[in-house]
């Protein structure tokens, strides 16, 4: 079997160790593997202080098709290195991981010309705020309906992006994976011995950028100081909202941490340290640093918004589900409440909370979903 996967960002901890534990179990069976890897990173990322390509520790065999960043990428350029290494590979099955790149409908009907499987992996959730019905949201969705159609099977990451599918009308038995994972070996690896801070904090990490809804951070912030409240925030991360958060916290003396980007080899300490993680996302395809929370013991906090929401985060069990986190200067606002109410019960987290946490962030465990990807190769080649 030879399977040729096309990946948009050369520049992650989630996908690259699946691609490694693929590519290792395929030299025990004699298949093939080749991942086509679009960019760099995406342009927000490239600045993340720990990436250096020459020192790539993954030795899967991958082709970096732009070196650049994924919105510099020529995607007409893109489109035909597809073809031209799908022609030249000869590939069985062929693994999307996405539809968004022009050269994805060249590569379906290259498929069904020639008989070639193709897997999509689905990352799309549905969303109200981002599914309206606009003209241009009509033929987008009529356009990915379509591509969709001429896809054999899916690999999917939970119960939101089965449901995201379930709108396309496909059924179950075209659904082949049902997982998330990231690198939970390395991410325990570089982490640090837990540094108990003298107030605790709520910690984010991730891109800034605005469907992350920063701004209910600020909003959140400012009713710990109405509320006398002995909590802080610790965002971590680099993007477009930074300025506008910086000016904010600095103009009104807010209890909250702007700290930038850091080594993925630092955030372990961060984690253990912190109270609880939160992610008030308008809009998330998962959310893996949910994962790797759950997996250094502490709750998450997240909006339903969120892919992990009411998948890997269970409500009142390892975190909080928030319909609206639109937090506002009055004292009995519902979503504050509950959010005060969760953070003090679990501020001393028992050694029982703790190992519930980790026990269902095992369940998202990167062999199972290694599995689960060479399964739905082999059954659908």
């Amino acid at each position: 079997m030879r399977v040729l996967i096309l990946h948009n960002q050369l520049w992650t901890q989630y996908k690259s160790v699946v691609f490694q534990g693929i590519y290792d179990e395929f030299n025990k069976t004699g298949d093939e593997l080749l991942v086509l890897q679009t960019s760099i990173c995406e342009k927000s990322r490239l600045n993340i202080l720990d990436f250096n390509a020459a020192n790539f520790k993954y030795t899967y065999p991958y082709i970096l098709l732009n070196n650049s960043s994924l919105e510099d990428s020529n995607p007409f350029r893109t489109a035909f290195l597809w073809i031209y290494y799908a022609i030249k590979f000869r590939p069985n099955v062929i693994n999307l991981t996405g539809y968004s790149e022009l050269g994805t409908i060249f590569v379906l009907i290259y498929s069904k010309l020639f008989n070639v499987k193709t897997l999509m992996t689905n990352e799309s959730i549905h969303s109200n705020r981002l599914h309206n019905q606009t003209i241009s949201k009509r033929i987008i969705k009529s356009f990915k309906k379509l591509l969709i159609q001429l896809t054999n099977g899916f690999l999917s990451y939970g119960i939101k992006s089965n449901d995201y599918l379930f709108r396309f009308s496909i059924s179950k038995r075209r659904i082949l994976s049902f997982l998330n994972s990231f690198d939970r070996s390395k991410f325990h690896s570089e982490s640090i011995e837990i540094n108990l801070e003298e107030t605790p904090y709520l910690l984010f990490v991730g891109r800034l950028s605005e469907e992350k809804n920063l701004i209910s951070l600020i909003e959140l912030a400012r009713m710990f100081v109405v509320d006398n409240l002995n909590y802080k925030i610790k965002i971590i991360g680099e993007g477009d909202e930074y300025n506008k958060l910086n000016s904010l916290i600095k103009s009104e003396y807010l209890p909250i941490e702007l700290e930038g980007a850091k080594n993925w080899n630092q955030l372990g300490e961060i984690y253990k340290s912190a109270a609880a993680f939160i992610l008030p996302s308008l809009n998330e395809t998962w959310g893996m640093v949910a994962n790797e929370a759950l997996e250094m013991g502490i709750p998450v906090i997240c909006s339903s918004a969120c892919g992990c929401a009411d998948d890997l985060v269970i409500n009142e069990m390892n975190g909080l589900v928030l319909n609206d986190f639109n937090f506002n200067d009055q004292s009995n606002s519902q979503s504050y409440n509950r959010l005060k109410g969760y953070i003090l019960k679990n501020s001393s987290s028992s050694n029982a909370s703790v190992i519930i946490n980790k026990k269902i962030a095992s369940i998202y465990d990167e062999a199972k979903l290694i599995d689960e990807f060479i399964i739905a190769f082999r059954k659908i080649a």
